[in-house]
């Protein structure tokens, strides 16, 4: 299928049939190459494993999801996905995962980073997570219809159902989407990146005041033919990052709150 026509199908599918994930991955020392994926859910997700643990040595006692590399892929679907990552009273975690030399023609969402909402657990227990050391690298993403990127809290919240604490699945239409700070996001590179056409601005980068998103590179990031809706370029809020020759730049740092404005 060229992309002209992968384009046609997913405007018409885009995003009603909802978990049918292409590739879900957990564990370590994954090597996914040369894949074509056109689904609508999440294209590949990376996803904590069912044990405990944070990054590190390679032992038993870790259980971290980490050292993974996806590449020479085309994806259709609603994402290059990491997440969502639950905070857990012990810990959930991914960590040192690479995605380079990817094509996304048509698809729902791009890069997709996501964390889960409630940070108290049971009792009052403390929950905590992980999101770090992720490279984004050499990605097109081409007239996507949600979101090019967004890292920040899971848009997970459907129609018709109670909101609480979740995202809603169509923010800012819906001005709805709390963060929370037990899951860290930091070391995030998104490098050589080109966003063709989107149906939306180019994307959102959304911390917590209490724990902001830290170490993110913005290198070489092109956009191209972006609407102002529902913000002019990014809406980025608690992140701290270094934006290197992008057009247009991500400004945004720790203490930032909505440099950009809704507009309805």
């Amino acid at each position: 299928m060229d992309v002209e026509e992968r384009l046609k199908y997913d405007a018409v599918l885009q995003p009603w049939d909802l978990n049918t994930d292409g590739i879900d991955a957990s564990g370590r020392d994954y090597y996914v190459h040369h894949v074509d994926i056109l689904n609508d859910d999440d294209s590949i997700a990376v996803k904590p494993t069912k044990g405990i643990g944070t990054a590190g040595p390679d032992d038993e006692a870790n259980n971290c999801t980490q050292d993974m590399l996806f590449e020479h892929l085309e994806l259709t679907g609603f994402g290059l996905s990491i997440g969502s990552v639950p905070p857990n009273k012990d810990g959930k975690c991914v960590s040192n995962i690479t995605f380079r030399h990817i094509s996304m023609p048509g698809t729902g969402k791009g890069i997709y980073v996501k964390s889960n909402p409630d940070c108290d657990g049971d009792d009052g227990e403390v929950k905590f997570g992980e999101i770090s050391n992720l490279v984004f690298e050499d990605v097109t993403i081409t007239r996507p219809l949600w979101w090019p990127i967004w890292v920040g809290p899971q848009q997970q919240h459907e129609p018709g159902m109670d909101l609480a604490n979740k995202c809603s699945l169509i923010y800012p239409i819906r001005d709805w989407c709390p963060t929370q700070g037990c899951v860290d996001f930091r070391d995030i590179i998104i490098r050589d990146v080109i966003i063709d056409s989107p149906l939306l601005s180019p994307g959102v980068f959304m911390g917590n005041s209490s724990n902001p998103m830290t170490g993110f590179v913005f290198e070489n990031v092109t956009v191209i033919d972006a609407p102002s809706w529902p913000f002019e370029g990014f809406f980025c809020e608690n992140t701290e990052v270094t934006s290197i020759d992008s057009i247009p730049p991500l400004e945004c740092d720790v203490s930032s709150s909505r440099k950009h404005k809704l507009t309805h």
